[in-house]
Parts: C-alpha cells; sequence; structure tokens
C-alpha cells in the first residue's frame, strides 16, 4: 500500500472522530446559547446528549451530579460555561485512569498479546498500535495467531501492509502457539522491537480456548521471560 494511501485511511478515521467530536460539542451549544438558568429540563436534556455521545452511563451521571453540584453552590450559574465545564471534567476523569504503554528499550522485543471476544476490534486495534509504534520510529512485527479464520490472517496480512510492517503467519488451522513461537523467534533474529499477537475471539466460558491461552503464555514466557509484556483485552463499549 502506498504512502499516501496510508495516510489516507488515518485522515479519514481522524475525520470520522472530528465528526463525532463536532456533532456533539454543537448540540450543547444549541442547548446552552443565550441561557442563564440551568434547570432540571436543561440538565435532562444535557444528559441525553451525553448518553448518545456514547461517553457511557457511570460517566455521564458523574458529569450530571457534578453539574447539580456546581449550580446547588452557585459554582455554575451560566449555562454557557457548561461545555467547558464538561471539558475540564473528562479531561479529569481521563487522567485519573491513565496507564500509558511504556516499551522498555531493554526489552527486544516487546511482546503483546491481544484478547477479546469476536467482533470488539482486535485486528484494528492492532493496526492503531503497530501505527502507532511505526510513528514513534519502533520496528513493529506482527504475529496472526488467530488461525481458525482465514479472514483473520488476510485482515492482519493487509493492515501489516498498510503500516509497514512484517507478518508471520501459517495456514488456517495451524497450532496458534506454533506462530507465536516462530514469531518469537524471527523478532528476536531481526532484532524488531514490538511483537503484537493477534488471537482468536473467545469468551471466558469457553475451556479449551482459554487452556489455549495458557498455552500461549508458557511458550511466550518460556522463549523470553516476561512475555508477554502487555496483555490486551479489547472490549467494546455496546
Amino acid at each position: 500500500m502506498a504512502e499516501h494511501e496510508r495516510q489516507g485511511f488515518f485522515q479519514r478515521l481522524k475525520q470520522g472522530l472530528k465528526k463525532t467530536h463536532q456533532s456533539v460539542v454543537r448540540r450543547i451549544e444549541e442547548l446552552t446559547l443565550g441561557k442563564r438558568e440551568i434547570g432540571p429540563e436543561l440538565i435532562d436534556r444535557l444528559e441525553e446528549i451525553l448518553i448518545t455521545a456514547d461517553l457511557g452511563a457511570a460517566t455521564v451521571h458523574e458529569l450530571i451530579e457534578t453539574i447539580k453540584w456546581k449550580v446547588a453552590r452557585k459554582e455554575l450559574e451560566d449555562a454557557e460555561h457548561i461545555q467547558t465545564l464538561i471539558k475540564h471534567e473528562l479531561f479529569t476523569i481521563l487522567q485519573q485512569h491513565e496507564c500509558p504503554l511504556i516499551i522498555p528499550a531493554d526489552q527486544k522485543p516487546f511482546v503483546i498479546l491481544t484478547v477479546g471476544v469476536n467482533g470488539t476490534g482486535k485486528t484494528t486495534t492492532i493496526a492503531k498500535l503497530a501505527h502507532l509504534f511505526k510513528a514513534q520510529g519502533r520496528s513493529v512485527m506482527l504475529a496472526a495467531a488467530d488461525t481458525f479464520r482465514a479472514a483473520a490472517i488476510e485482515q492482519l496480512e493487509v493492515w501489516a501492509h498498510r503500516v509497514g510492517c512484517s507478518l508471520v503467519k501459517h495456514k488456517p488451522g495451524a497450532d496458534p502457539s506454533a506462530v507465536a513461537f516462530d514469531a518469537l523467534k524471527s523478532a528476536r533474529a531481526r532484532h524488531t522491537e514490538v511483537l503484537i499477537i493477534d488471537t482468536a475471539g473467545r469468551l471466558h466460558t469457553k475451556l479449551p480456548l482459554m487452556e489455549e491461552v495458557k498455552k500461549l503464555n508458557r511458550i511466550l514466557s518460556r522463549e523470553h521471560p516476561g512475555a508477554p509484556h502487555e496483555t490486551l483485552l479489547v472490549l467494546d463499549a455496546t
């Protein structure tokens, strides 16, 4: 995939997020513009806007309670200041839960194992991480250890090509642990900085699949002490 095509994808992603942001901001502005009083009706409408923006019920509840508390204490008396308050509170919430993914210079390769149920976006999350690490100047390798679906291997191959990183894959139906083993061996030989391993979607109730994850962990830690250094559980807010 050409460089301009790779940039085009991430530009479209950025534009999509920007549109969502602008839509929420516009609706809040329309709600509060020219208004002074912050009454129950305005707060209810604001809660509805935030819920439909997929902020999550718990986060929206926290924001609304903060607004009510500040209104009661007369710290917030102008509806037009609500947007500024929401920005500040969201920033504070994100800071509380911030957990940077740090890649130590002395751990090569730094192994990331991704897990989750089907359809939550594991593969696209891997692509985003790979793009981020590449942008930081790091060498990245992907491992297609979701061998149950041929489409999963093909999808990861497309992303590896777009992002510009190497890929280790086997035929569909192969042992996922064998893929991880070969990928780790290849990453060490090439002095690759980050190895990201894709795995099949699984529920915690599927014991054979959970045993497979345990096997992956055993092999990785045996061949590369400390690996996997991070296990990322990819979740869908829906």
